[in-house]
């Protein structure tokens, strides 16, 4: 499991992470400089804390959900509605699919890449190099953030406004930084009738739907 917050913090907000050896990505964080001195970030492997660690000793809150799986193929036949994209895959690009975006999601949060690898293999191969680069770097860097952690990264990282991937009201939407150019107009589509992908909102909008918070922190 791995958390925003650091090792002295006495109650950090833990969620699980699925990586396919654990030395490996222990030895990514340290050569990339993800592990700060001063500054460690708080990592905990399962098997470890189970055989050496006194349950007395053990802090913080986990957020887990319970059949990933099952929600996703229950949003998929949702989205799907909306955008008939089950029934005419043809009218949809790489760009804009939104079960692609559904599947990437769900493998994001999960940590289990193989359903998205496979989907991206059959439907766009000629992206699948680029995309297995694109979800290790962000499946190692993404965080969830409870309400006052999340108030408190936007404001350190002056974000005003960010954009989801799935529907900004869902809660398991991961959330990039949105740069606002001075030629871009903004439109939030919030209605029934419009988007359930690629959503913006403005960051005092967002901090009251919610108090769970999953954020992709590479900022360009």
């Amino acid at each position: 499991m791995t958390s925003k917050n650091t090792v002295d913090d006495e109650n950090p907000t833990w969620y699980p992470l699925t990586v396919p050896d654990v030395d490996d990505y222990l030895l990514h964080l340290d050569c990339s400089g993800s592990i700060v001195p001063m500054e460690e970030q708080a990592l905990l492997v399962i098997d470890d804390a189970l055989d050496n660690i006194d349950e007395v000793q053990l802090h913080g809150e986990v957020f887990i959900e319970i059949d990933h799986l099952g929600e996703l193929e229950d949003k998929i036949q949702f989205y799907g509605k909306q955008y008939k994209f089950i029934s005419n895959p043809e009218y949809y690009v790489f760009s804009f699919d939104p079960k692609r975006i559904l599947i990437r999601n769900y493998a994001l949060r999960t940590g289990n890449h193989l359903l998205y690898l496979a989907y991206i293999g059959v439907n766009y191969p000629t992206h699948i190099i680029d995309e297995m680069r694109d979800l290790e770097d962000l499946t190692r860097s993404l965080i969830c953030l409870d309400l006052e952690q999340a108030r408190e990264w936007f404001n350190k990282h002056d974000v005003t406004m960010v954009q989801s991937d799935i529907s900004i009201y869902d809660k398991d939407a991961i959330l990039t930084i949105f740069l606002l150019g001075t030629d871009q107009q903004i439109t939030i589509p919030l209605e029934e009738k419009d988007e359930l992908v690629y959503n913006l909102m403005d960051i005092e909008e967002l901090l009251q739907l919610r108090d769970l918070f999953w954020i992709d922190p590479r900022i360009n």
